[in-house]
């Protein structure tokens, strides 16, 4: 699988709602850091805060609008769209760069977007 093929792969377990496929995708130590928040180090973390953020989720609904790959590193403008379980879509557009290690795992995972809207999109 390529690096490009793994990240929508990825991106097709969070809309699918298979956590677990999407987990096994990611390294043990794999540093996930939303920008605008402190990074999340490691697998455990990752499922913790996951966990967390996905308890009023009912559904993702990402869209990958561009992808890009350099050897190890892609690239995604994406819209990242949830259906809350109240019945509301909460949805921003976002920048990702995922590095993908030798075994062909996801080590890092980062993610740009504006805080402000993601409040805004989520507010109660």
């Amino acid at each position: 699988m390529t690096p490009s093929e793994a990240v929508s792969t990825f991106v097709e377990h969070w809309n699918s709602g298979n956590l677990e496929a999407m987990y096994s995708m990611c390294a043990q130590d794999i540093t996930w850091h939303n920008i605008p928040m402190e990074p999340i180090k490691g697998l455990a973390a990752m499922r913790e805060a996951v966990d967390g953020f996905m308890e009023p989720v009912e559904k993702c609904e990402w869209e990958i609008h561009a992808i890009a790959a350099n050897q190890d590193m892609v690239l995604t403008e994406r819209t990242d769209a949830f259906l809350l379980k109240d019945g509301r879509r909460a949805a921003l557009p976002v920048m990702g760069i995922f590095q993908i290690n030798r075994e062909g795992k996801i080590a890092a995972w980062r993610d740009y977007f504006d805080m402000a809207q993601f409040q805004h999109e989520f507010a109660l």
